[in-house]
């Protein structure tokens, strides 16, 4: 089966608090993008992985393979699949790249084995804080560490992007969030977006527009905070995805 792996941007982005389990509760409103990563897939007598381009890193650290190993932990489920990936979205982009491949792969599996959306969603976060709104798609608000899902009518919204090849580590910048706690300011309401989204209220877009995480990537990478100031000048908006790098503009 050929599988579409779609990415996403985070059109509202807040890190809310600081967890004991050492994780974010996180605050955003996620929407998909016709963005996507192909997937061949289909059950075989061993795991065989392979990719195009080949990915430089091992296996055992792709969260495809962290995505099967924890379906068949909390299922009990038993198989083993021959997958190829036709990478396409960018790593450490911001846009979902490599949960968006582990996101498709738990969908698959979910159908196959007639897997509740309650449960595919606890696995699914035990991957990765995208992985549950990846699975899924569509337009949604996202809470506690990305498993608390509240679904909208979708947006239909025309999007530009800027990939510029930088690689930004989502932990190293989680770091810096907890290192700036205090100094960083916050703003917008992610509810609030969608609804003057819906509306075409450019001004009160632009009010409630935020990702907080600019605000300790872009002193470390300032060719970002350039890119984003120069598609602003012709767009809606413009915004960093996740962790970045990925510049997007809404038109």
């Amino acid at each position: 089966m050929l599988l579409k792996a779609y990415a996403k941007v985070n059109l509202f982005l807040d890190v809310v608090s600081r967890r004991n389990d050492g994780y974010h509760d996180i605050l955003t409103l996620f929407n998909s993008v016709p963005l996507y990563d192909e997937i061949d897939v289909e059950f075989s007598e061993k795991e065989i992985f392979t990719s195009n381009p080949k990915l430089d890193f091992p296996w055992e650290n792709n969260l495809i393979k962290k995505a099967i190993d924890t379906f068949k932990k909390l299922t009990s489920y038993n198989f083993n699949l021959k997958i190829h990936l036709n990478k396409k979205l960018p790593q450490g982009g911001g846009i979902g790249g490599g949960s968006a491949d582990a996101a498709a792969i738990l969908k698959f599996l979910k159908e196959h084995y007639k897997i509740s959306n309650s449960d595919i969603i606890e696995i699914g976060s035990k991957v990765g804080g995208d992985v549950p709104f990846l699975i899924f798609g569509g337009t949604a608000i996202a809470e506690e560490i990305g498993d608390k899902l509240t679904f909208l009518e979708s947006l239909n919204l025309n999007f530009e992007f800027n990939f510029p090849g930088i690689h930004v580590s989502t932990p190293e910048m989680y770091n810096e969030i907890d290192n700036n706690w205090n100094n960083l300011k916050r703003y917008g309401d992610p509810m609030k977006l969608y609804e003057v989204y819906k509306e075409r209220n450019i001004r009160k877009i632009r009010e409630n527009s935020f990702n907080i995480f600019e605000q300790v990537v872009f002193p470390k990478y300032p060719k970002l905070k350039n890119i984003k100031e120069e598609m602003s000048k012709n767009s809606i908006v413009s915004l960093m995805s996740g962790s970045g790098s990925t510049i997007f503009s809404v038109k």
